[in-house]
Parts: structure tokens; C-alpha cells; sequence
């Protein structure tokens, strides 16, 4: 059974994934602002295979559920949301010298294996801890196949 991240290759490609995202985090598409407030950030996912099913944990720490939004379409499962600051960009009290908090819109898609029982997919957030459960569909738990055992006709065992 395998979970595929969308638009991207898991395995020998890992690194170069790792790569991509922080160079699009720290130099982003908006030129020489500050690096990290306000860059898309992009939230760390743990990918786990049971027996029974697939289990997906995404770590969203300050946001709670009515910020994030999981679609599922042709097979791509998508999770999807906006983390915001908190602070005024000229608070009267103070500035701030220096973030490295990362907020903004975030999007992680991922292609799911023809095995996941799409109808039976669940999801809750618990204290910033996203988990989405995939279970398998039936066909595609491993089981232990048993041998048959035949009797040998006496006759046929004197021929042996």
C-alpha cells in the first residue's frame, strides 16, 4: 500500500522536496520582505501504514478546526488552510526585531492508492494535531493464505 504526495516523488526525491520548500519559503515570490512572516508556510505531515488503514497526522499548532479544510477529488486528497498572526504590523507597544513564526496559506495535496476505502475517510484536530484515518478497503489487508491439504488415496501412495 503506498501514499503518494501529489505533484512531487517520495523515496530518493525526499531531499529534494525538503530543498524546494524551504527555498520557496525563504525567498517566496514577494521579493525582499521579511523572510519568514507572511511566507506560505508548509505544515509538517507524518504518514503511517496499519494494518486496517493508512494514518495521516499534520501538525496546524495555533490554528483550530474552522481554519483548515480537507477535500477529497479524483482520488487526491487535499488539506488546506490559513494560519494567521495574531500581532499588528505597527502596534504602538513595541516592533518586533525578529520572527521566525511562519503564518499564511498553506495547501498539501496527496494521491491516494486505489486500496483506500474513500467513503470511510475521518479526520479530527485535536490541540493543533490534525489526523486523518484512510481505511483500507477490504482486498487490500494483507492476510495468511493457508495451504490445502489433499488425502492420498492408499492406492496412490503405493504408486509413490
Amino acid at each position: 500500500m503506498s501514499l503518494t504526495k501529489h505533484g512531487s516523488r517520495i523515496g530518493h526525491w525526499a531531499d529534494l522536496d525538503v530543498l524546494a520548500n524551504r527555498m520557496n519559503r525563504l525567498f517566496g515570490d514577494s521579493g525582499m520582505r521579511n523572510l519568514t512572516y507572511g511566507a506560505n508556510w508548509v505544515p509538517p505531515v507524518s504518514v503511517e501504514e496499519r494494518d486496517r488503514e493508512i494514518l495521516l497526522t499534520a501538525e496546524l499548532p495555533g490554528m483550530t478546526e474552522d481554519l483548515v479544510e480537507i477535500t477529497l477529488e479524483n482520488n487526491v486528497l487535499t488539506i488546506s488552510g490559513d494560519k494567521r498572526d495574531g500581532r499588528e504590523e505597527h502596534d504602538a507597544e513595541g516592533k518586533y526585531h525578529l520572527v521566525e513564526r511562519s503564518f499564511g496559506t498553506f495547501r498539501r495535496s496527496f494521491t491516494l492508492s486505489r486500496t483506500v476505502c474513500a467513503d470511510g475517510i475521518t479526520a479530527d484536530f485535536d490541540h493543533g494535531l490534525l489526523t486523518v484515518r484512510l481505511p483500507k478497503a477490504d482486498e487490500a489487508v494483507s492476510r495468511k493464505i493457508e495451504f490445502s491439504t489433499k488425502e492420498i488415496a492408499r492406492g496412490d501412495a503405493e504408486l509413490a
